[in-house]
């Protein structure tokens, strides 16, 4: 289980950096006038939007977790100081779910777009 943890948090650390590095060798090579640049570009429009749809997934599901997490703890717990922090979860967690179906259709219509 470990090495899946360790192997997830690489993954979204090179989700996140990995476009920004190509677009700054992207400024590079277009500073220097290399035909190099155009394809560093195409490359990184691609991470992009991989990043973007990675962290829409991650948002939307990680919402629904948080959203549930807090109904447990509404329904188990049983002093009510323990129960109003837990009910403040559901709000966080459906904002969350909210955000990431919102980018997660925005990125489906730049896609359909010409």
């Amino acid at each position: 289980m470990r090495t899946l943890i360790d192997i997830s948090v690489w993954f979204l650390i090179g989700i996140a950096v990995v476009p920004l590095l190509l677009l700054g060798l992207y400024v590079l090579a277009d500073h220097f006038e290399l035909k190099l640049a155009d394809r560093l570009l195409d490359l990184a429009v691609r991470l992009l939007k991989l990043q973007w749809f990675s962290g829409g997934l991650l948002n939307a599901v990680g919402g629904l977790a948080i959203a549930a997490l807090g109904v447990w703890a509404v329904l188990h717990f049983a002093p009510l100081l323990h129960r109003l922090p837990a009910a403040l979860l559901v709000p966080f967690g459906l904002w969350r779910t909210c955000l990431g179906v919102a980018v997660l259709r925005e990125l489906w219509k730049a896609d359909e777009s010409p």
